[in-house]
């Protein structure tokens, strides 16, 4: 039996941005990744695939930011 998980997120390599009211708006990579790491892959689960939903060039000084969705799965015993 598997357990299944998805995570998405706005990506970007810059610093997390977070919107005037303090949601995420996109999140550093690096710090999604340690994230990821700690919520899941250390629970035993691994990843999937993973889609790319969006991407958004980069505009000015804003670095690239993309939209993508990691799909987890741990198998986990019947009881």
């Amino acid at each position: 039996m598997q357990d299944y998980k998805i995570v998405q997120r706005a990506l970007t390599g810059g610093a997390t941005i977070l919107d005037a009211n303090g949601n995420m708006v996109s999140q550093n990579f690096s710090e999604f990744m340690s994230y990821l790491n700690e919520q899941y892959l250390r629970q035993g689960y691994t990843i999937h695939s993973i889609d790319v939903l969006k991407y958004t060039p980069p505009e000015g000084p804003n670095p690239p930011v993309s939209e993508v969705m990691y799909h987890l799965i741990k198998e986990v015993s019947d009881k």
